[in-house]
């Protein structure tokens, strides 16, 4: 390193610096995944086969998503160590892990938009389809970035993204807004208005309001770290670092709300398990034949 200037220096710690802390990142969250993804797998092997659909395809997302990083970084770190020409150009790996992760997140809240239209009973079809098109625009954002940075070779050609980036961050913190907002509404404050004196909400419903908080907020401070950091240009490339986990985090997000479903043996009666996520102790004869949400 002896041979590089200070200037060279500088921008191999702001670019190779952030993808290596980036990379661990994404490894790390990718073990997380996986842990969960096996409790998922170990406590609910009666799931409808769809939901394990679901959770495979979003666990190969982040396969995928961290293998890619992983090529990245050592492109940079290993194979093209100390030459500063090849970070200014743009790696495959970056619109790749964009895709992986749109395509997760879409997965992810159009699974929570269903969950609400069955927990509104199938009344409320209108919340769920806002919540749908808000996460169908928001892939398309990313989309339109990813052919932009397909279709482009520098770094600097980032800002080109820009103003899109912030339609991409409405849409998602807009849905997830709406995600946590009406499940705290239909698991919770729909029953204390109905009943204002004696009703206490389950323990089971408490904790399934707590886990949605808990990961919606926790997909909204990655994505607004990841855009401010994008519009401070003296951090360097140092936004890629959360922009790395989104996979992942989405995936955790899914995985968590399964998890917080009781069990069979948790379960008093098949009853229970089918009122779960559907209204506590209201009417449920018509979703009788619908599996546990």
């Amino acid at each position: 390193m002896s041979g590089l200037s200070a200037a060279e220096q500088a921008q191999i710690n702001l670019s190779l610096g952030a993808v290596v802390v980036g990379n661990y990142l994404s490894e790390l969250t990718m073990g997380i995944v996986l842990a969960v993804a096996w409790s998922y797998f170990s406590k609910f092997p009666a799931d409808p086969w769809w939901f394990k659909a679901i959770v495979i395809l979003c666990v190969i997302l982040c396969i995928a998503d961290t293998v890619a990083h992983g090529i990245w970084n050592y492109d940079w770190a290993v194979t093209n160590y100390g030459s500063s020409a090849a970070l200014e150009y743009i790696h495959w790996a970056i619109p790749a892990g964009a895709c992986f992760f749109s395509m997760c997140g879409l997965i992810v809240q159009i699974f929570y938009a269903w969950r609400l239209w069955v927990i509104s009973l199938k009344r409320n079809w209108i919340l769920p389809t806002v919540v749908g098109c808000l996460s169908i625009l928001s892939w398309s954002t990313i989309v339109w970035e990813v052919h932009v940075l397909t279709t482009h070779h520098l770094i600097t050609d980032f800002s080109l993204v820009l103003p899109v980036t912030y339609i991409w961050l409405g849409c998602c913190a807009g849905a997830d807004v709406l995600i946590t907002g009406s499940m705290i509404y239909y698991l919770d404050l729909r029953f204390r208005i109905e009943h204002p004196n004696d009703y206490h909400a389950p323990q089971r419903f408490r904790r399934i309001i707590v886990r949605t908080v808990e990961c919606n907020l926790l997909s909204l401070l990655a994505q607004v770290i990841s855009v401010g950091l994008f519009i401070q240009r003296s951090v360097g490339f140092y936004y890629i670092t959360t922009d790395m986990t989104f996979t992942k985090v989405y995936t955790f997000s899914l995985l968590v709300s399964l998890n917080s479903r009781p069990t069979d043996n948790d379960r008093e009666t098949s009853r229970e398990s089918l009122s779960e996520y559907r209204g506590g102790d209201v009417d449920l004869d018509p979703l009788s034949d619908k599996p546990n949400v």
